[in-house]
């Protein structure tokens, strides 16, 4: 455990492309080693079964050929077993002395294993093996379905190959010829088979590491370049881009998205320095006007004019006002992002909400058209009657500030395809650019000035309509917007519908 312990750490140090080579060489070192002793166990194996197959035909050819024979070479049946033939030692001494200058040694054995004529050492032929009854036993169940053989050790410890085949007279087995015959030639030709498997295996694996090398480290080439630019991006430089490779691959994608994220973060690292910039300036303009307006009192410029006091002290109740707002919205903000906004969900209907939201509107309408319309089969809707009214306040304000005083605004609600209700606030203003729709509901953002500018003072602080889709998503709602330059814009708010048995106590929610 301590050696593997050691190992898991020194890999852990590697580099990446080191690591990648070694396992990839890890891998070709196994399956090359694995197919090399499969080589090499199948080569063996055919080479033995050859082997074994031309020894027996040869004896079978060399016994064909001994006049007045007393036996064959063949399998009898099992159990019919007999006695010696007459001629029989004749017949062996003529085989033993012909397989012996062919380099082979021979023993007679009875059909119990033991034996009958025990094999001698000549000048050519090597000393026999000694089998076992087991072995015996095997070498006859196996000959009857194929070439069976046996390899084993001289006391001189040459290999050799052993073969069995039953004498048969009379169709009845009288004794078991051993045939043995040394597997040297066998044995130097596997020597260099290994060698020159265990050559081509290194080389093999010394052409990998050459070419391998180089190979990861032109994959992971982006990814290196990727961590330099990160360290780089971390410490400030949100300009740096990646040169994306030119393959489709893993890495291209991951450059590619990098490069996107980068961009992501350039882009709201700017739109939070533009919403501290307008933050500080929406904070500084009520702040000079409260400023000013406590400088005249306190230096007696009404004079003791009512009227004029009243005038400086409403005005300064706007801008109390105004700064109340954008804390609100700012407040609103932290609580969805901490999930700590409390909602009063209940079931209600929607006349009450839309005439507080006309009776607002109109106060805020410069000669605006405004339009409200609740379709007869429209059902309760299951919301926070207070956020609802502040979205749709928000919606309709916006509507007024990007609308003409001569133009329409209209708030509706009908009835969803799926049971929900849906509530629309059209306007016939400038609309809003394309190029800025899939933003218009990220916080801080603003439209830019030059394709889009109020009718009325106030351009909002680019958290209107990001608080209203925290709030509707929050009530298991949805907000869509369509728009049309110079035709007019369409928010369309998507809301549960309150249940036939909801009761009409409200829940809170966390």
């Amino acid at each position: 455990m301590r050696i593997w312990h050691m190992f898991r750490n020194w890999l852990a140090s590697l580099s990446l492309r080191w690591r990648l080579t070694l396992v990839v060489l890890g891998l070709m070192t196994a399956l090359l080693g694995g197919a090399g002793l499969l080589l090499s166990l199948v080569t063996e194996q055919a080479l033995l079964n050859n082997t074994a197959s031309s020894l027996r035909r040869e004896v079978i050819l060399t016994a064909k050929g001994i006049p007045g024979r007393s036996f064959t070479l063949s399998w009898a049946p099992e159990e019919r077993k007999g006695e010696l033939p007459r001629g029989f030692d004749a017949s062996v001494a003529i085989l033993r002395q012909r397989l012996t200058s062919l380099g082979v040694n021979m023993t007679i054995l009875r059909p119990d294993g033991s034996v009958l004529y025990p094999g001698q050492a000549t000048s050519l032929a090597p000393p026999p093996i000694v089998l076992g009854q087991s072995d015996v036993t095997r070498l006859l169940e196996d000959g009857l379905q194929g070439d069976a053989y046996k390899l084993g050790k001289t006391a001189q410890g040459q290999r050799q190959l052993v073969i069995l085949v039953p004498l048969v007279s009379a169709e009845r087995t009288v004794a078991l010829l051993q045939v043995g015959t040394p597997i040297a030639s066998i044995d130097d030709f596997l020597t260099t088979f290994h060698i020159l498997l265990l050559v081509c295996y290194l080389g093999a694996l010394c052409c990998a590491l050459v070419l391998l090398f180089p190979l990861v480290d032109a994959t992971l080439r982006p990814l290196l370049e990727m961590e330099r630019k990160s360290r780089r991006i971390a410490a400030g430089e949100l300009s740096l881009r990646i040169d994306t490779p030119k393959s489709r691959d893993e890495i291209g994608r991951l450059a590619h998205s990098f490069n996107q994220m980068v961009v992501q973060l350039e882009n709201a690292f700017q739109r939070q320095k533009q919403f501290v910039s307008d933050v500080s300036h929406e904070l500084r303009t009520p702040l000079t006007a409260l400023s000013g307006s406590l400088e005249m009192l306190l230096i007696g410029a009404d004079r003791g004019d009512i009227g004029a006091t009243r005038r400086l002290a409403k005005g300064m109740y706007v801008e109390v006002q105004r700064m109340h707002r954008l804390v609100e919205d700012l407040l609103s903000l932290t609580r969805l992002d901490a999930k700590k906004l409390k909602l009063r969900l209940e079931a209600f209907e929607l006349q009450t909400v839309f005439s507080r939201i006309f009776q607002q509107a109109q106060q805020l309408a410069t000669g605006h058209e405004i339009r409200c319309s609740i379709a007869p089969d429209t059902p309760r809707v299951y919301a926070d009657r207070d956020r609802l009214q502040q979205v749709l306040l928000n919606i309709v304000d916006n509507a007024l500030k990007f609308t003409p005083s001569d133009g329409q605004v209209e708030l509706t609600a009908a009835p969803g395809k799926q049971g929900e209700v849906v509530i629309a606030v059209r306007d016939t203003g400038q609309g809003i650019p394309a190029e800025a729709l899939p933003f218009i509901f990220d916080r801080l953002y603003r439209v830019d000035p030059s394709r889009s500018r109020p009718f009325r003072q106030g351009s909002g602080n680019g958290l209107g309509l990001a608080i209203a889709k925290e709030l509707i998503e929050a009530q298991k709602g949805s907000i869509q917007v369509e728009s049309t330059p110079g035709k007019g814009t369409t928010f369309t708010l998507l809301l549960r519908s309150a249940p036939r048995s909801s009761s009409k106590d409200a829940m809170a929610l966390q």
